[in-house]
C-alpha cells in the first residue's frame, strides 16, 4: 500500500512538473556599447490573461521604454506553443559587466522568477577597433533599433508578404494567375509552414522557391528585396466562387544593437521548423513572427449555354487543329496512326481527345498524349499531340471521319468549331501477322487479337528474363557496403507501385490519385523533388539533365498526364488500369536503372 502511495505521489509530482511554465531572461550576446540601446526580453510559455507580470529594478541602465507584449510561437517536440514576449528597451551607461536582473510573475497563483543575465558593455572605441561599430550613419536599411523603437512593429513595416493575382473574375477553364511574394528590408530567416489549399483549380507551377528570382521594388519611396516564393496558373474546374487560402509563414530577424552598415540578407526555406525559439547571436538580437497572405476569393462563370457546340468538351482559350495522314494503305491487323495536334493557348491540362467515331470494321483505341508546352506562359502556350492508333481484320475502303474540335474564346466571349477534312484508309488482304500489342489495346477489343497477345507476352516474358539475369550479375559485381549507402533507399518500380496495383478496380480518380502518388515517389530519391517543385516541366528538366532518353522522358510525363486528366477533369478514361501499371512499370524500372547507375 505504501509503495502504491508513494508511486501515486510521484506521478503527481511529475504532472505538475511537466505542467510548470517556463521562464527566460534573454539579452544580447557579446558586448553592448556604452551609449547604445539594446533589448532585453523576458519570454513566458503559455502565460493566461488572468496571470500578472512584475518588472525588475533597471538601477544600472537607462530605462528608455517597456514593457511591450507579443503574442509568439515556438515548435517543439510537442507540437506548436503559444509564447508571451515582454519587451524592454535600456541603454548601457558605461563600460564593464552588469546584471541584468530576472523578472517575476505569477502564474496561476504561483510566483515564478526569471533568471538573471550578464551583459557586457564596451565603449564606443573599443567597439570600432573590433568591428562592432563602424560608424554613425544610417545605412540604407533597417538592421538595428533605436532607443525606444518597438522591434515589432519595425518587423511588420520591413518584412511583409503578398498574393497578387492579375484577376478574380474568370470562366471555367481561363487561368488565374497568383504569384506569392515576400517583401524584405531586414536580416532574416523565413519558413514556409503552411502551403496555401488550391481546392477548385488544376495547378500548374511556374516559378518555384528553388529558382531563387529575386528583384528590388520601391514601396512608399523605400527599396525592397523582393522574393518570388511561388507563381502558379490556376485553372478553375467548375462554376463558383473558390478560395484561395493563405500561405502562412514563420521568421526570425536579426537585429543589430547597434549602428552599423550592412546589406540586407534574406533566407527562405519550405518545410523546415525550428524547434526552438532562437535566441541571441552574434551580437543581435533575435525576434520572431508569424505572417500569412489574406485569403482570396475568386467568382468562377460558367462558359455560356447559348450557341455552345454540341462537340464542345470545356478547351477555353485560342486554338488551331491540324491532323498528321495516316498511310493510306495497311495490310490486316496492321496498326494505322491518326495523329490530330491541337496548338494553342489555354487550358492544355484540362484538354480531352476530341471524339472520333470510327466506322464499322475499323477498331480505334485510346489516343497516346504527348504535351509540348511553355510553362512560363499563361495561359500555357504549344500544342498537345493524340495520337489515335487503329486497326482493321477486313479488307476494303474505309472513309475516315473528320474530327470536330470546339473552344470557348473568353476574350470575345464567343465559341469557336474546328474541323479537320475526311481521309480514306485501304485496307488490303495481306496479313501482318508480327504486329505486336500496343499498351494502350482495351479490353473489350483483345479477343480479336489473341495471337499478337501471345507474342507480346512471349516477348515481354524474354524480357524480364534478361532484366532478372542482368540484376543477378549487378549484384555479383556489387561494391562493398559501404560504397552502396546513397542507393540503399531506392525502391523498385514495382514496388513503388504497389498502392496503385492493389486500387485496379477502385474508381478512376482514387486509382489515378493513387497512382500519380507512387510515380513521385519513385523518383524523389532520385531527384530530390519535393513541394512545389514536384511538376511534370520540373521532371523532364531533372531527367533530361541526367541524360535519360527522350522516349522515357516523354513516356512518363504522358502517363503522369494521364492520371492528372483522370483526377483533375470529369472525362471518361476508357484505359486499360492493368496495362497501364505494366506499362508504368517497365518505364520506371527502366529509367531508376540508368539513374541508379549514375549514382554509382
Amino acid at each position: 500500500m505504501k509503495r502504491l502511495l508513494l508511486i501515486s505521489i510521484l506521478t503527481g509530482t511529475l504532472k505538475v512538473l511537466t505542467a510548470q511554465v517556463a521562464f527566460t531572461t534573454l539579452v544580447t550576446q557579446g558586448p553592448v556599447v556604452a551609449g547604445e540601446s539594446f533589448q532585453v526580453q523576458y519570454v513566458l510559455d503559455n502565460l493566461g490573461k488572468d496571470d500578472e507580470f512584475f518588472p525588475p529594478d533597471f538601477r544600472n541602465f537607462k530605462f528608455v521604454s517597456g514593457p511591450n507584449f507579443y503574442d509568439a510561437s515556438a515548435y517543439g517536440a510537442d507540437g506548436p506553443r503559444k509564447l508571451k514576449n515582454v519587451v524592454y528597451t535600456l541603454v548601457a551607461l558605461k563600460p564593464g559587466k552588469f546584471i541584468v536582473p530576472g523578472a517575476s510573475a505569477r502564474i496561476n497563483g504561483q510566483m515564478m522568477r526569471s533568471d538573471n543575465a550578464l551583459v557586457e558593455v564596451i565603449s564606443k572605441e573599443d567597439a570600432i577597433a573590433k568591428g562592432i561599430l563602424q560608424g554613425i550613419h544610417r545605412p540604407d536599411g533597417e538592421y538595428s533599433l533605436d532607443p525606444g523603437e518597438d522591434p515589432y512593429d519595425k518587423m511588420r513595416k520591413n518584412l511583409f508578404l503578398r498574393i497578387l493575382v492579375d484577376k478574380k473574375d474568370c470562366y471555367v477553364g481561363q487561368p488565374i494567375t497568383a504569384t506569392f511574394k515576400l517583401y524584405s528590408r531586414l536580416h532574416s530567416k523565413s519558413d514556409i509552414v503552411k502551403n496555401p489549399g488550391l481546392y477548385g483549380f488544376t495547378v500548374q507551377d511556374m516559378i518555384g522557391l528553388n529558382d531563387n528570382l529575386t528583384s528590388n521594388e520601391k514601396i512608399n519611396g523605400k527599396n525592397f528585396d523582393v522574393h518570388t516564393i511561388r507563381k502558379v496558373q490556376l485553372y478553375p474546374l467548375q462554376a463558383g466562387s473558390f478560395t484561395i487560402d493563405p500561405m502562412q509563414v514563420q521568421n526570425k530577424v536579426d537585429f543589430s544593437k547597434s549602428t552599423v552598415h550592412d546589406k540586407t540578407e534574406q533566407e527562405i526555406i519550405e518545410g523546415v521548423v525550428p524547434e526552438t525559439i532562437d535566441t541571441q547571436v552574434n551580437n543581435k538580437a533575435v525576434f520572431e513572427n508569424s505572417m500569412s497572405t489574406e485569403p482570396v476569393v475568386i467568382h468562377v462563370k460558367a462558359v455560356p449555354s447559348i450557341n455552345r457546340p454540341a462537340e464542345y468538351n470545356g478547351a477555353t482559350g485560342k486554338f488551331s487543329i491540324a491532323f498528321r495522314r495516316p498511310k493510306r494503305e495497311l495490310a490486316k491487323n496492321e496498326e494505322g496512326d491518326l495523329v490530330i495536334t491541337i496548338t494553342g493557348k489555354g487550358n492544355f491540362t484540362q484538354l480531352s481527345a476530341p471524339s472520333i467515331q470510327w466506322p464499322a470494321g475499323i477498331e480505334g483505341f485510346d489516343p497516346v498524349v504527348t504535351d509540348s508546352l511553355d510553362y512560363t506562359q499563361a495561359p500555357l502556350k504549344g500544342k498537345r499531340m493524340f495520337r489515335f492508333r487503329f486497326t482493321s481484320s477486313k479488307a476494303g475502303k474505309y472513309g475516315l471521319p473528320v474530327v470536330r474540335f470546339a473552344y470557348f474564346d473568353p476574350d470575345s466571349n464567343h465559341f469557336r468549331s474546328l474541323v479537320t477534312s475526311p481521309l480514306t484508309v485501304i485496307i488490303d488482304n495481306k496479313e501482318n501477322a508480327h504486329q505486336a500489342v500496343k499498351a494502350n489495346v482495351p479490353m473489350a477489343g483483345r479477343h480479336r487479337l489473341r495471337p499478337v497477345i501471345w507474342i507480346g507476352a512471349l516477348v515481354l516474358l524474354i524480357t524480364l528474363a534478361v532484366g532478372v539475369m542482368r540484376l543477378r550479375q549487378r549484384s555479383k559485381q556489387m561494391p562493398a557496403p559501404g560504397k552502396m549507402e546513397r542507393t540503399a533507399t531506392f525502391t523498385s518500380a514495382a514496388d513503388a507501385l504497389r498502392p496503385a496495383m492493389s486500387l485496379e478496380e477502385s474508381s478512376d480518380k482514387i486509382f489515378y490519385t493513387v497512382l500519380r502518388r507512387c510515380i513521385w515517389d519513385f523518383f524523389t530519391p532520385y531527384l530530390g523533388l519535393a513541394g512545389s517543385a514536384m511538376n511534370k516541366n520540373n521532371l523532364s528538366l531533372a531527367l533530361a539533365q541526367r541524360r535519360i532518353g527522350n522516349e522515357h522522358r516523354e513516356d512518363i510525363l504522358a502517363i503522369l498526364q494521364l492520371c492528372e486528366t483522370g483526377i483533375f477533369t470529369e472525362a471518361d478514361i476508357a484505359s486499360d488500369k492493368r496495362s497501364l501499371l505494366k506499362r508504368t512499370t517497365m518505364v520506371l524500372d527502366s529509367i531508376g536503372n540508368e539513374l541508379a547507375a549514375q549514382v554509382k
